[in-house]
């Protein structure tokens, strides 16, 4: 009975972390970015960065309608960027989660093995949400976009915002909020702008 009630309650955590995944997503996406092909994904990260602000603001105060639509263009790539990015992590971890609900739910697995799983389980529910969370913080800061990626080990932690530039008190700021969020060391936290 334990191991029934033990897999319910991880199917339906799974299930609502999948849930929030996906309105995450949904409501980070603009509609033009559904649009946007990879290959512009990849050309924007190779643009000069500080042509993007200025452009904008030109663009938006002279009207002029090809830069606006360049604009947009980019600005729906970098949100695909980050929309992206924030898949493959979420993905990651749900393949984790996926794999010690199976070791969970095999009858043939022993007890330490059963253990172990729970605990990792815990752990990468943990991670999820504490992304989750670290990652609303930081757009709360200002960011348009934000993502956390996290090392394979899960100790190391870059934080992607979506800035012209970012300065070291910018940096900072950032870090001890996902420091906070994570109860991790500052020290293992990189920021970084992408725009």
């Amino acid at each position: 009975m334990v191991k029934r009630q033990t897999v319910w309650l991880s199917t339906m955590m799974v299930l609502s972390l999948m849930l929030i995944g996906y309105y995450t997503m949904n409501n980070q996406a603009s509609p033009a970015s559904t649009t946007a092909t990879n290959a512009s994904s990849q050309t924007l990260t190779t643009t000069p960065v500080e042509s993007n602000g200025t452009d904008a603001n030109s663009a938006n105060s002279t009207a002029n309608s090809s830069s606006t639509n360049s604009e947009s263009g980019q600005m729906s790539s970098s949100d695909n960027w980050y929309n992206e990015l924030q898949s493959q992590i979420d993905n990651t971890i749900s393949q984790k989660i996926s794999n010690y609900q199976a070791v969970i739910a095999n009858n043939n697995a022993s007890a330490e093995q059963i253990t172990a799983a729970e605990k990792e389980l815990g752990k990468e529910t943990t991670l999820y949400n504490g992304l989750q969370q670290a990652t609303a913080a930081v757009v709360a800061e200002g960011y348009k976009n934000a993502v956390i990626e996290p090392d394979n080990s899960q100790t190391t932690f870059t934080v992607y915002v979506q800035a012209k530039s970012l300065s070291p008190a910018d940096a900072v700021k950032v870090m001890n909020v996902v420091s906070q969020q994570l109860d991790v060391s500052m020290m293992n936290i990189d920021v970084k702008a992408h725009q």
